[in-house]
């Protein structure tokens, strides 16, 4: 009984595993007038679970950023990005 519990729970948890994926966009934001912008927003974005890479591009007033699409979403990007004092373009 003890081994078929453990291999429901091992497929249960391979599953959850393989239905997760790392997504990456690119996000233009607007306001930034220095490096000290795309920082903060930089480490806004850092901030928020489930985020894996962060990478500011001043000169392009770009984010990229890539993320576990199992612990967060763009949304929530786009939110810690409006707390650091900026907005992402549509």
């Amino acid at each position: 009984m003890k081994r078929i519990i453990r291999a429901a729970l091992l497929s249960l948890g391979l599953a959850t595993a393989a239905g997760a994926a790392e997504k990456t966009d690119t996000l233009k934001v607007d306001g930034w007038h220095s490096s000290g912008d795309a920082y903060k927003s930089e480490q806004a974005v850092r901030a928020v679970k489930g985020v894996v890479r962060v990478s500011a591009d001043k000169g392009k007033s770009e984010l990229t950023v890539t993320w576990d699409d199992a612990a967060t979403n763009r949304p929530a990007i786009e939110k810690a990005v409006a707390g650091a004092g900026y907005s992402v373009k549509k």
